[in-house]
């Protein structure tokens, strides 16, 4: 007989990647054998719940999935963080905890948990992200000031060849 909670967890895994692709379609997919199968050949690439691939991140994901059966609230192991964060760090990617609220029908049912370092690896990405927008336009302002809107289309067009 199969195991009922298996047979949740395991659909919450294939829900939990529907519903991150809904706005980024095919950035995440559900590891065939929940991880278990690179647990026991010893393959880092094949661990992990769920992994996500975002194009525009210089790191992957990868997630462990875990479904809580009462509706208001849930129990949080250390020992999840603890081992997603070992997967993650054999494949150079962040850890992160996806949670379903199994019996809410109303409010928030799905969260995605993370510790302060995976938050700061992220948040430090994005301010150097935003630091290189902010100097390209102050770049694009100077060439606009020197020669008017027509040397920077020119100059766009130039860099365009």
């Amino acid at each position: 007989m199969v195991n009922k909670n298996k047979n949740k967890g395991s659909q919450w895994e294939r829900d939990a990647a529907k519903l991150l692709n809904e706005d980024f379609p095919g950035t995440w997919r559900r590891n065939p054998g929940s991880g278990a199968l690179g647990t026991i050949l010893e393959l880092p690439i094949l661990k992990g719940d769920v992994v996500g691939d975002y194009e525009f991140l210089p790191f992957d994901f990868i997630a462990e999935a875990k479904v809580g059966y009462g509706g208001v609230q849930m129990q949080i192991r250390k020992e999840w963080f603890d081992k997603i964060k070992m997967e993650a760090d054999q494949n150079y990617a962040l850890p992160v905890v996806l949670l379903k609220f199994e019996k809410s029908k109303t409010g928030v049912r799905h969260v995605i948990a993370m510790d302060f370092e995976t938050w700061n690896k992220i948040m430090s990405y994005i301010e150097s992200t935003h630091e290189e927008l902010l100097k390209l336009y102050e770049e694009r302002q100077k060439e606009s000031e020197q020669g008017g809107t027509k040397q920077v289309k020119r100059n766009l067009f130039e860099e365009g060849r």
